[in-house]
């Protein structure tokens, strides 16, 4: 079975603002060396991808990890062994909001993917909230908290989502 990719088989703007549950993280080979240096396995390859599911689809996607800082964020939760465990009870949700949009939804030179780690069963209260609205209009603020592009970016934990 081909797994769908985001970028490929789906449009970039068809999923911005959506929220994600993350399943793996795989790191295609990408190293991360002193000062945080991330180098990919190819120039134009992905640093890695991200196995995400959702209620908006109807199969779990491949979520390719364009900017460094992205793949850090998510090295951050599966190498630390206390957030692997904590990902493991609850639930590690993605959404992709860049800054800036080029062309085709691709992100400009801000990374794109925003984390945070929520109660088991958070993700599809949120889309049956209202007569499935957040299909149509996501807002994941509601999830995510103030999305942050600059300065500290980090995973988010939000216990209480208000949906």
């Amino acid at each position: 079975m081909t797994i769908p990719e985001i970028g490929r088989d789906i449009a970039w703007t068809d999923i911005i603002g959506h929220a994600f549950h993350v399943l793996e993280f795989d790191r295609t080979e990408t190293k991360i060396g002193p000062g945080d240096k991330v180098k990919a396995k190819g120039f134009f390859k992905p640093y890695g991808y991200l196995l995400v599911e959702s209620p908006i689809l109807n199969q779990p996607v491949r979520l390719p990890i364009v900017h460094c800082d992205d793949f850090l964020l998510a090295s951050s939760v599966f190498d630390e062994p206390r957030w692997f465990q904590v990902v493991q009870e609850e639930e590690l949700l993605v959404t992709y909001v860049p800054k800036h949009k080029l062309p085709g939804g691709l992100i400009g030179v801000s990374h794109g993917l925003h984390y945070v780690i929520v109660p088991k069963g958070t993700l599809e209260r949120y889309y049956m909230v209202g007569n499935h609205r957040h299909m149509a209009r996501p807002e994941p603020e509601k999830l995510f908290g103030t999305l942050v592009w600059e300065g500290e970016i980090r995973v988010q934990v939000n216990r209480n989502p208000e949906i």
